[in-house]
């Protein structure tokens, strides 16, 4: 199953990565959190995501839990990617970006209406009584 780096186009912030047998699987996944068409994707090359360090034992065991305590939450700070999506991230490939959807507006923001200078005054003909 491919892997796939997403990011909006307007900004390249990262929307996250996906893996997804096919194209609608991968819509569907990235609908879950933002808007698809404003996104672009590239397919990543054989990796991870990976701890270098130990971590936290999964699944969780929520046996002796306390009801309303909060839940440990996983190590994200101390997770690491593999070298060949590092490249990827940083920019250090080749790979090509592929829009969901190309012909998809990118600029959010309408443009400014433009000035119509000052208003005019339009007489109104009177009514005959």
């Amino acid at each position: 199953m491919p892997a796939y780096l997403v990011r909006l186009i307007q900004n390249r912030d990262i929307v996250g990565f996906f893996a997804a047998d096919d194209f609608d699987d991968l819509v569907v996944a990235v609908d879950e959190c933002t808007d698809v068409p404003a996104c672009e994707y590239v397919e990543l090359p054989p990796g991870g995501i990976m701890w270098t360090s130990p971590a936290v034992a999964v699944p969780f065991d929520l046996r002796n839990h306390e009801e309303g305590a909060e839940i440990e939450k996983l190590p994200w700070e101390k997770v690491q990617l593999c070298e060949a999506w590092w490249s990827v991230v940083y920019g250090h490939s080749d790979d090509e970006w592929t829009r969901f959807d190309p012909d998809a507006p990118q600029d959010p923001t309408p443009e400014p209406r433009k000035k119509l200078g000052p208003a005019r005054v339009i007489p109104i003909r009177k009514r005959p009584i």
